[in-house]
């Protein structure tokens, strides 16, 4: 038997006798990665057809996001985060979450200002204007945590006026099909990961190494995080 039949015999004898409960850990592990998405889509909809729990065990981050309606992430045994799939990769509770699903920029920064619910921070030598609730105080570090994809890399041409931007140079750039991910250096030296999706006609995806750019994102989209050592 093939692999993937070797996973389906597996599971049918693990289900014919109707289990409440049917862990699986790790069953995906040693496919290649064709048959891991099409097992990954039979196992949804199998699991909707029988209604069991599966607790499915995965050190795969994008296998635990796309299979899962809820997802438990643990660190040394302890539980760091419950939620939907959504709520873990967009508002992760702490640093090892924001770190383990998915990719991401993780920057430090420092409150400098605080007027009601509005807060400046100093991030990477420019200060940047939070208009929201934040449990900070004055001086308070903090983490600001975008992923590559909230990311926006911008031409001078395309800036808009009064944008908080930051000034950078395009170090790599890997071209992945669907997207094109940028390696981006700014100008304290600290280095972003951004990920542009595009078409084979948009230009504005054709980036070259050395390029100077800049960078920012739509307000709300960060994750700001208490400073963790």
């Amino acid at each position: 038997l093939s692999g993937g039949q070797q996973q389906r015999v597996a599971i049918a004898r693990a289900v014919v006798n109707e289990p409440l409960v049917l862990l699986l850990d790790e069953p995906l592990n040693a496919l290649d990665y064709k048959l891991r998405k099409a097992m990954q889509i039979e196992l949804k909809q199998l699991q909707r057809t029988l209604g069991i729990t599966f607790v499915f065990v995965t050190h795969d981050q994008e296998e635990a996001l796309s299979m899962s309606n809820r997802v438990v992430v643990m660190n040394a045994g302890r539980i760091e985060q419950v939620g939907t799939p959504r709520e873990i990769y967009e508002a992760p509770r702490n640093l090892f979450v924001a770190r383990f699903v998915g990719e991401t920029n993780i920057l430090d920064g420092e409150v400098v200002a605080v007027n009601g619910a509005r807060f400046d921070v100093r991030v990477e030598g420019r200060v940047l204007t939070l208009d929201r609730p934040l449990p900070f105080r004055l001086h308070d570090r903090i983490h600001l945590v975008i992923r590559p994809e909230d990311l926006r890399v911008r031409r001078r041409d395309e800036v808009e006026p009064g944008s908080q931007l930051f000034s950078a140079t395009v170090s790599e750039v890997i071209y992945k099909g669907t997207t094109v991910d940028l390696l981006v250096r700014l100008e304290t030296g600290r280095e972003l990961a951004a990920s542009r999706f595009f078409n084979e006609d948009d230009e504005q995806c054709e980036f070259a190494r050395g390029e100077a750019v800049f960078l920012d994102w739509l307000p709300g989209w960060e994750v700001v995080l208490p400073h963790e050592t």
